[in-house]
């Protein structure tokens, strides 16, 4: 080999080694000298009126109410990395996104004008706070390109955008960035097998794993209550419980998987189809079918955190609602029904089932769940609605029952009680 030769070779060995800022923070490198994760440090600074400790009750508060439903961060390394902030605006722009869904729920979140609120804005309401909090998140997208070098950060930092945005009734805008984070995700190669397999880092490889999975659950719903197409499907292997600690929360998050699991392409064809579509009948066995496993999944639910059964719970009896919906939408329905489920008045069932969710768990378990579960909730009581008003019959009952008109009004106080949610809610 020539001595032109080996220069060359040396200089692009030299070139496939990451900087140490990148190498210590396991970050996709670009190789020039600086390098542009290290400038774009030297460009980017977190706010001044963001403080440390309201960073750290946000933290303790997701853990706490939200981690068992989103189990995709690693609370140590999350800890850690609030001290070395300015060196990453990625990592900044996934916390401030973080701390938005915290401080959109405010029965959670430290109460604004108390010890850790957001400096200087004591006075300010919460929505005035998450604004700020989302125009920091994309303060700090914008000094990384992160659509070209995406991270799993950039991932969950788009699906916490994703999150805020739909609380705040920006349905687009909300569907664009749960794509962007699926999109990244994908960028990543993490809804391949092969990425977790030959993956020299475990915590890598868990939490990605578990991302996807929450991205798969949430695009799931998400395209049901919207009628939108599905992007994610189902090559990967499931998250294993690792850690005893954990082991509740993730056979939990296992359980709202597993509820999912039958609404893929095909009932979502049925569920975005028109009667030009489908003109010819259609066989209404797959539907009882898939009606039966929800009567029946989740079996080990109490043993789950409360949070998770009120969430586990809830979603089963949205997810027999959406199925219902389909039946009446396709003329499946019967006045004489073999299975309960393919009756007309099928949605009382529901509405009394979830009646007694509500009464059996703690405000805590709901508070901490937020809007997306009044959203189902409302969607069942919409439906309990329609039914009473189309079957004004089924009213017709001794006073001194428990009866349909009784479980709308539990819906209604329900869903007064922990906020005013709308249909657009998830």
């Amino acid at each position: 080999m020539s001595s032109e030769e080996q220069k060359s070779r040396k200089a692009l060995d030299k070139v496939r080694q990451a900087c140490e800022y990148c190498r210590s923070r396991k970050i996709r490198c670009n190789n020039f000298n600086p390098c542009q994760n290290s400038l774009s440090t030297v460009l980017f600074q977190p706010s001044p009126l963001l403080s440390l400790e309201t960073i750290q009750n946000c933290l303790d508060s997701f853990f706490t109410y939200k981690y068992p439903v989103m189990p995709i961060l690693d609370r140590e390394a999350t800890y850690a990395s609030l001290h070395h902030l300015h060196y990453s605006p990625t990592q900044y722009g996934l916390i401030t996104a973080l701390c938005a869904v915290i401080m959109m729920q405010t029965e959670i979140s430290v109460p604004l004008g108390k010890e850790g609120a957001l400096d200087n804005f004591q006075q300010c309401d919460s929505m005035l706070s998450v604004d700020f909090l989302i125009k920091e998140t994309y303060r700090a997208r914008n000094c990384c390109d992160q659509v070209e070098n995406p991270s799993l950060s950039s991932v969950q930092s788009s699906f916490f955008l994703f999150t805020c945005l739909s609380r705040l009734g920006k349905d687009n805008a909300a569907w664009v960035h749960l794509r962007e984070s699926i999109t990244m995700l994908q960028i990543l190669r993490l809804h391949e097998e092969t990425s977790y397999s030959t993956t020299s880092d475990p915590s890598y490889a868990t939490y990605g794993r578990r991302t996807f999975w929450l991205l798969f659950i949430t695009e799931q719903a998400y395209a049901l209550q919207h009628h939108h197409p599905l992007t994610l499907r189902r090559p990967i292997n499931l998250p294993v419980v690792e850690d005893d600690q954990e082991a509740a929360i993730i056979y939990g998050f296992l359980d709202s998987i597993d509820l999912f699991r039958n609404f893929g392409d095909g009932f979502m064809s049925l569920w975005n189809s028109t009667k030009r579509d489908n003109p010819h009948p259609l066989s209404p066995r797959p539907l009882i079918k898939l009606q039966e496993f929800l009567k029946h999944a989740i079996p080990y639910v109490r043993e789950r955190p409360e949070i998770q059964q009120a969430d586990l719970l809830i979603t089963r009896q949205w997810l027999k609602m959406i199925v219902w919906q389909l039946c009446l939408n396709k003329g499946m329905l019967s006045s004489n029904p073999i299975f309960d489920s393919m009756s007309f008045h099928y949605p009382v069932d529901i509405a009394r089932d979830v009646t007694l969710v509500a009464r059996l768990l703690p405000l805590e378990a709901f508070q901490a769940n937020g809007l997306g579960i009044l959203g189902k909730i409302f969607d069942i009581g919409c439906s309990l609605a329609d039914v009473l008003l189309v079957h004004p019959h089924i009213l017709d009952a001794s006073t001194i029952e428990v009866g349909p008109k009784d479980y709308l009004m539990d819906l209604v106080h329900t869903a007064e009680f922990h906020g005013s949610p709308s249909s657009s809610s998830i």
